[in-house]
C-alpha cells in the first residue's frame, strides 16, 4: 500500500464511523517537547540527578524508588513534573478534537502517558483512560488510604522537604505505575476504565487511532488490537499490521494526523462540490 493510499484510507475509516477511540503511548507526547523516556534524547538521561548516570536510572523505574532513595526520587520526577506542567499540547490534539466533534459519540483517549497531555487538550477528563496513572495526582507511599491529590510544584533541591500523606503524613509519590509497583493506587485509573466501558455501549462503528505506542511496554498496541474495530497505527518505527481491514502509516504523531486531516478536508469539499 502506497502512502497516498493509506492516508485515504485512513480518512475513509475515520470518516464512516461513530466514534474516535485515541489509543496513545510516549510517541503521541513527543511533537510537544516531551521525549520518551529511554533513548539518549530521552528525560532518563535530561533528568538524571546529580552523581548519576544511564545505567542507574533503572532503579528509580522501580516501585520502591520513593522509598529506597526518595530524595533522587523525587529530584528526577519532580524535573518530569515540570516538564509536563510546561509542555503545551501540539496541534494534532485539537485535530482529533475537531474530528470528533461531527461523530455522534465524539472521541475517547486510552493512553499510557502519564503527562495530563489530553486534559490540557480539552478532552474531558471521563473521557480518557490514564492505563499508568498521571503525575498530576500524589498518593501516600504506604498507601495509607486510596485517596488521591493534587500535585504541587516539589523543590528538587537537597535537604528540602519532601511531599508528604496528607492524611498520614508518611512520604508521597506520584500515582503512576512503576515497575514492580505493588504500592500503587489503582482507583483512579479503575474509574476512568469503567467510563469507557460504558462509553462503548451506544457504539456501533468506532475506529481506533493508534499513536506512537512502543514495543517494550506493549499496553497500548494490545488495547488497540483488541478493542474489536478497524485500526490506523501511526508509528515512527513500526507501523505494520495484521489485519486486512487496518492500516499502519509511518511518521510523528503530529505529521501523520496532520495529512490525514488534509484528506478528510478534501473528501468533505469533494462531496459539498457535488450536492
Amino acid at each position: 500500500m502506497t502512502r497516498d493510499h493509506a492516508i485515504a484510507r485512513a480518512a475513509q475509516l475515520i470518516r464512516s464511523a461513530d466514534a474516535i477511540v485515541i489509543a496513545a503511548g510516549a510517541g503521541m507526547s513527543v511533537d510537544s517537547g516531551l521525549p520518551a523516556f529511554r533513548g539518549s534524547d530521552g528525560l532518563w538521561t535530561a533528568l538524571l540527578p546529580e552523581g548519576m548516570i544511564e545505567r542507574e536510572v533503572g532503579s528509580l523505574t522501580q516501585g520502591d524508588c520513593f522509598v529506597a532513595r526518595p530524595e533522587e526520587a523525587w529530584r528526577f520526577y519532580g524535573h518530569a513534573l515540570d516538564a509536563c506542567c510546561h509542555a503545551a499540547p501540539h496541534d494534532g490534539y485539537r485535530l482529533i478534537r475537531a474530528w470528533a466533534m461531527a461523530k455522534p459519540h465524539g472521541a475517547f483517549a486510552y493512553t499510557s502517558n502519564v503527562d495530563g497531555q489530553f486534559q490540557a487538550a480539552g478532552f474531558p477528563d471521563d473521557r480518557v483512560v490514564e492505563c499508568h496513572g498521571t503525575i498530576h495526582a500524589l498518593q501516600c507511599t504506604v498507601p495509607c488510604t486510596e485517596s488521591l491529590w493534587p500535585t504541587d510544584p516539589v523543590n528538587r533541591e537537597a535537604g528540602c522537604a519532601l511531599p508528604a500523606c496528607i492524611h498520614c503524613g508518611a512520604l508521597a509519590r506520584p500515582n503512576f505505575l512503576l515497575f514492580s509497583d505493588f504500592k500503587w493506587v489503582p482507583a483512579r485509573t479503575a474509574i476512568q476504565q469503567n467510563n469507557l466501558r460504558l462509553w462503548r455501549r451506544g457504539i456501533e462503528r468506532p475506529v481506533i487511532i493508534e499513536i506512537g505506542a512502543g514495543l517494550t511496554v506493549p499496553s497500548i498496541r494490545l488495547f488497540a488490537e483488541t478493542f474489536g474495530a478497524p485500526l490506523i497505527r501511526i508509528n515512527l518505527e513500526d507501523e505494520r499490521v495484521d489485519r486486512v481491514a487496518d492500516v499502519g502509516i509511518r511518521g510523528t504523531a503530529l505529521a501523520v494526523l496532520r495529512e490525514i486531516d488534509a484528506a478528510l478536508t478534501a473528501g468533505t469539499r469533494l462531496v459539498e462540490t457535488i450536492r
